[in-house]
């Protein structure tokens, strides 16, 4: 049977053989037929692609034959619905299972008389780049266990594209011979199991090539919330963007939260400085929110304030009059032998962040809590007595990492990483107090001496301590509107801001305007705004 008109929408890389064959397969069932691509935005959103350029996209598709034409996609027009409306297709080609909205899309299509017709690989395709399970696992892990269905090949593609980010609890299985074992440290059990689970707080994961029978098992048991491993990943990433949507309204819900907790903690460390007159500024993130937002940038999460050695212990001597709600976190709370870093800090305690439950432990669990941050600047020269100060605080700073719980290589080039990991070993060698002691003392040398003519950031990351400040930027403050707080910034904030940033009035691009924490995206799944049992 032929169709009048056939519709399509995916994500289609020229480059792969595999997207030409499958689209044909379908364009052949059609006398006319539509293909429709995500709009710039769109994928922008999906996997931040900066290079995608839909219309020449566009171009490369309509040129062949037996595709009638190409229409790019913005958000509202990835829906079914609305595209029938506009292009009046009667053959519609999906991608996956996709939930709750493909049974109203079902339901759509029997009423409009479309034929709603599966295109899926025949086996599961191991391809790099993002997956379209990605959307819907992320979603449902904030408020649901993950429960695979299949513990065989399947089970094991899970494990490798998705294991380390959406663990399962456990993966139910027909084969009796595999209940009561474990593969891949996960237990494996009865599918009768699953009908004591609460069916809202569970995602099943079907994992299985014949995953139509089940699917049918699955919603003879119960009505859980599922999704089948299988898919044809082009469509189905447009048909999860829906996910994507929901995750997005949780990230910014989470991010008011904590942006409410750290403007609070900020007001009362604001509050406490203008008190026993300690001069600190605002510094990186929040000084160029300040400037530019008049408060937090919006995809921003923490505080960053600046200030000399002096200021931050006239400070310490007033840490007894923060609210109770706040604790003091200096250096040397991570005890003789653990090193975090070298920045002291003022902690929320009634909430804390799901990381490493192994480091948390090493560290007390103080560097899982929302921070606001008091970096130290120190005085200097752009001399060869400067970079020999700032040298040996990179070495000492490199030798205690001997003291961290566990150092992350990812952002060092392959001589940073060869460096950090002989001054790891040599780091043993040599007690942690000592190494603090001789790196407070190296940062001071030439804070005594009135012709040093820089600042600079003596407590951060390596690659921060050769960025030099002159010294007239910090000769004074001026107050600038941070939410409802008038914020200490440095006189010379617009030249600090340059020296940071380069044109820093200038928005970054919409698709890095993510909040994250690390590289971890913010979720109500990540924070917990309670104090831990």
């Amino acid at each position: 049977m032929k169709y009048k008109k056939g519709y399509c929408a995916a994500v289609v890389d020229m480059s792969d053989f595999r997207n030409f064959v499958w689209l044909k397969e379908a364009a052949q069932l059609c006398e006319q037929f539509t293909l429709g691509i995500p709009d710039k935005q769109v994928m922008a959103d999906i996997c931040t692609d900066l290079t995608y350029d839909p219309e020449s996209i566009r171009d490369y598709w309509i040129n062949l034959k037996w595709i009638s034409d190409v229409v790019i996609l913005d958000e509202e027009h990835l829906s079914y619905q609305k595209m029938h409306n506009k292009i009046c297709f009667d053959a519609c080609f999906y991608g996956s299972e996709y939930g709750f909205r493909m049974r109203d899309d079902l339901r759509y299509m029997e009423a409009n008389k479309v034929a709603f017709l599966p295109i899926l690989p025949e086996r599961i395709q191991m391809k790099e780049g993002i997956s379209a399970l990605r959307f819907p696992l992320a979603y449902h892990s904030i408020s649901k266990r993950i429960i695979l269905f299949g513990a065989g090949v399947y089970f094991d593609c899970y494990m490798e594209l998705y294991g380390d980010s959406y663990k399962p609890e456990y993966v139910i299985d027909n084969n009796e011979e595999k209940w009561g074992t474990e593969k891949r440290g996960i237990p494996v059990k009865s599918p009768s199991v699953l009908t004591q689970e609460h069916a809202e707080k569970v995602f099943v994961v079907i994992c299985g090539k014949n995953y139509k029978a089940m699917t049918a098992q699955l919603q003879e048991m119960g009505s859980y919330k599922y999704a089948p491993l299988l898919c044809q990943n082009e469509i189905a990433l447009l048909e999860n963007f829906y996910f994507h949507q929901l995750i997005r309204k949780d990230m910014w819900d989470t991010l008011k939260k904590i942006h409410d907790i750290n403007y609070d903690m900020f007001e009362e460390f604001d509050r406490i400085c203008r008190l026993h007159n300690v001069q600190y500024f605002m510094n990186y993130g929040s000084l160029l929110g300040a400037i530019r937002h008049e408060g937090f940038i919006p995809w921003d999460n923490d505080i960053d304030t600046v200030m000399t050695r002096d200021n931050y212990e006239k400070l310490a001597q007033f840490k007894g009059e923060f609210n109770a709600r706040y604790y003091w976190c200096p250096v040397e709370s991570w005890g003789d032998k653990k090193y975090y870093d070298c920045v002291p800090r003022v902690g929320y305690k009634a909430a804390y962040i799901r990381l490493n439950e192994e480091e948390c432990q090493f560290y007390n669990n103080l560097n899982n809590r929302i921070h606001l941050d008091i970096f130290l600047i120190d005085k200097t020269y752009d001399n060869l007595r400067g970079k020999w100060q700032r040298f040996e605080l990179a070495i000492l700073y490199g030798l205690m990492n001997a003291y961290r719980h566990k150092v992350f290589f990812a952002d060092y080039d392959k001589k940073m990483r060869f460096a950090n990991t002989v001054l790891r070993v040599l780091g043993r060698l040599t007690p942690l107090p000592w190494l603090e002691k001789r790196a407070d003392k190296v940062a001071r040398r030439f804070n005594e001496d009135d012709n040093a003519p820089y600042f600079f950031i003596s407590n951060d990351a390596l690659c921060k301590l050769k960025v030099l400040f002159p010294k007239k930027i910090f000769a004074n403050a001026v107050n600038l509107k941070f939410g409802k707080i008038n914020a200490a910034v440095a006189c010379g904030y617009d030249e600090m801001c340059r020296i940071l940033f380069g044109e820093y009035m200038n928005l970054p691009s919409k698709e890095e305007r993510v909040p994250h924490l690390g590289r971890r995206l913010i979720s109500s799944d990540l924070y917990v705004f309670q104090e831990p049992m």
